[in-house]
């Protein structure tokens, strides 16, 4: 089934032709000049149907429908150039994902630093879990935990040289 509209003009096949010759001599990809030759005969037929008052020139109305599409195509193609690569290329392109050994070894530090804060004072420990995993200030925690700020700022003081003797000795063994 065809989207081109009955046009009351002799030489429809004519005028298709001429358009995708256009389109063609507009558009570097045969394949997208298609489509958007397509797309023109798609919207014509749509606003022939749908308009209340009837397409004086036709043909011209499709030529400019097409021409709208070319600078659509263009605009897209020009934000987002499509850069032909071969194997050899893909293959040198880093994968965004962590090795299976960053991997490894980030969940061995996660471990680790879960003991350590395990091994913490309570307090200390909340402060610390508040401040540099929720993102609350000091104020906020002293509000939360009902003390002050200078008594939440000596909390993390207590945790950070925790985590400091930890880091410097071989906590685990």
């Amino acid at each position: 089934m065809s989207n081109r509209p009955q046009i009351h003009e002799p030489g429809i096949d004519e005028v298709d032709r001429r358009l995708r010759a256009h389109v063609r001599g507009k558009v570097a990809n045969r394949q997208d000049a298609e489509d958007i030759a397509q797309e023109s005969w798609a919207r014509i037929t749509a606003a022939s149907k749908s308009q209340k008052t009837t397409i004086g020139n036709m043909r011209a109305y499709l030529f400019r429908v097409a021409h709208n599409l070319i600078i659509d195509h263009r605009r897209k193609i020009t934000s987002s150039p499509e850069v032909p690569a071969d194997d050899s290329v893909i293959e040198r392109v880093k994968d965004p994902a962590p090795s299976p050994e960053a991997v490894l070894i980030t969940r061995e530090q996660l471990q680790r630093m879960d003991r350590i804060m395990a091994a913490m004072p309570a307090r200390p420990r909340e402060v610390f879990r508040l401040s540099r995993i929720e993102g609350l200030s000091f104020a906020e925690i002293g509000r939360r935990m009902g003390t002050s700020r200078q008594t939440v700022y000596e909390h993390m003081t207590r945790a950070l040289l925790a985590l400091q003797m930890a880091a410097d000795t071989d906590f685990d063994k």
